[in-house]
Order: structure tokens, then sequence, then C-alpha cells
């Protein structure tokens, strides 16, 4: 399953409420957080780096179209809904090429609509993305506000640590807020989910040994380990048979 990350903006509580409400049961997306302001926008979407933003525009310290105008700036690939109670700003928000514009009182298959909208692009772009992906064999992540390409023979293994995701390489830690999933799909068949916070590069794998409920991957000269899940043990391992 592909994820969507979405942040939501709207100074009114109520407003980000239903928005929240309408997307409970959507398991395509996934809510990184709100936001009261234009200016938390900002900052927010710089550290948590969405694929989508719905926002309101009327917001406090800086409207919703100057936001989106300021982190389009350092994530060009970024899609946003306006969700406002104005229409004035129609025009304005087309030409910053937002994916729809929704005049409240937002009603729920409207919103949808829209998020089907935003769904059909970002997934759009993730196969283009891909394509060039399996042609390079390298992974694209994000960090610091830059994009790297990880050459998918260094990465030892992925780790999900809270809000964000470790990829090791022999030479350094990358620190992305890509989410998991995400990451493991623009991986080759070299690499699997061995645990829910752990995608590993079964070529690396030097040994595996059992540790109480789960088990431990340890790898080539790289003193780092990963979990394995009880539950993904025999899987990974008949892999591994096939991948040697």
């Amino acid at each position: 399953m592909s994820i969507i990350k979405v942040l939501l903006a709207d100074d009114h509580a109520d407003g980000i409420e239903i928005m929240e409400h309408f997307m409970g049961k959507l398991v395509d997306f996934y809510i990184l957080g709100s936001c009261a302001n234009g200016e938390e926008l900002v900052h927010t979407a710089l550290e948590l780096n969405p694929d989508l933003i719905i926002a309101d525009i009327n917001m406090p310290i800086k409207n919703g179209m100057e936001a989106m105008k300021e982190c389009a700036e350092f994530n060009p690939g970024l899609k946003f809904i306006f969700v406002t109670g104005y229409d004035e700003f129609a025009v304005g928000a087309f030409h910053m090429e937002a994916v729809d514009y929704i005049v409240k009182p937002l009603e729920k298959n409207r919103f949808y609509q829209a998020l089907d909208k935003a769904k059909e692009i970002i997934l759009a772009e993730r196969q283009v993305t891909q394509g060039m992906v399996e042609k390079l064999d390298r992974l694209p992540i994000k960090a610091q506000q830059k994009t790297y390409y990880i050459p998918f023979a260094d990465i030892y293994f992925i780790e999900k640590s809270g809000v964000k995701c470790l990829v090791y390489t022999k030479e350094r830690v990358y620190e992305t807020s890509e989410i998991l999933g995400n990451l493991q799909e623009k991986l080759n068949n070299s690499f699997f989910l061995a645990h829910r916070s752990y995608v590993v590069n079964l070529k690396k794998i030097s040994h595996i040994t059992p540790q109480k409920e789960t088990f431990v991957a340890y790898f080539h000269d790289f003193d780092m380990q990963a979990s394995i899940s009880k539950l993904k043990i025999n899987e990974l391992k008949e892999l591994m048979e096939i991948q040697n």
C-alpha cells in the first residue's frame, strides 16, 4: 500500500476536527499533524516532509497561500488543497497549481473528490520516480532540505525511529521524514520488510540469531543489527536461499 502523508492547517480547531474525522477511515492517507497558522505550517512542513497539505487561506501571522509558496520553494513536488470560507482566492490558488480549491462549509463527498484527485496525481508521479529508480539502482530520499540518491548496494537496512526513518550505510546514517512503507516501495527485491520497524538488505546479512521473542540480523563488516519478527523469519530465510 502506498501511503500519502498529509499535513493539515486551519486556525479554527473545528476545521481541523472535521478534516480529521472525514479522513479517519481512509487507509491511503496518514495525517502527520496539524497547524494553526501559516508560519507554523512552513516550519512543520520543512520538518515532516508531507506529500500533501490541506490548508485554510485566511490564517494569522501568514496566510495559507503565502505559506504554500514558501513550502513549494523547498519541496517543488508538494501538492496542496485549499479549504477556505472565501471564494475570491480561487484564481490565485489555481495559478499556484493547487490540486483543488474547496469553499466551506466542508462537505464530505466534495472533500473525498479532492483527495481522490490528489491521490491520483501523487501516485502517478511516484510511478514515474519508481521507474527511474529501478534504472538507477538508487534510493532517493529527502533529508535536510536535500535529495540524496543512495546506491542500493550501500544500504544495510532502514529503521523506523519515531516519526523518522534512518537509512544505514557504511559511511553514514541518513535521517528522513519519509514513511518506511514508501521507502520500501522504492527498493528492489533484495530488500525485505523483516519487522514493522525494519527493512533489511538480504544480500548484506551474514547471520541470524534468536533473541527472546524475536531474531536479530547481523551484517557483513557492519556493527549495527536489525530486528526480525518471529512472524517473518521463515519467509526471510526462504528469500535468502533464493538470493544466494
